[in-house]
């Protein structure tokens, strides 16, 4: 899996399956948006106001410097959200009373692509 779309559409798939239902508006995360998009954009923000603080600091202007990392701060917090809001969902999903235990000594591992 490679990209945001594919990870949402999982997510509903699995909540209709695991959860009997899938209801948008009782999770966390958006899932009325294109994903990818949203990931693109919050990141391009970030970089947006990170090339201006570098800029800033460069032609030593530490207003504009203060004023684009205080920018930066709110778009890395808006990209944490943005997974935190997966992250709640999927931890959600995980803690439904339906999994099976999983076995004692369970490897694992990580399957090359």
């Amino acid at each position: 899996m490679n990209d945001f779309e594919s990870v949402k559409q999982l997510i509903i798939e699995l909540m209709k399956e695991k959860a009997g239902s899938f209801d948008g508006n009782s999770l966390e995360a958006d899932y009325k948006l294109d994903w990818e998009v949203e990931l693109s954009e919050r990141l391009g923000n970030a970089l947006y106001n990170m090339s201006r603080a570098a800029s800033a600091n460069e032609n030593a202007d530490d207003v504009m410097l203060k004023v684009a990392l205080m920018n930066s701060r709110v778009d890395f917090m808006d990209l944490a959200n943005f997974f935190r809001d997966i992250y709640d969902d999927l931890d959600a999903l995980v803690k439904k009373p339906f999994w099976p235990e999983i076995p004692k000594g369970f490897v694992y591992e990580k399957v090359s692509d």
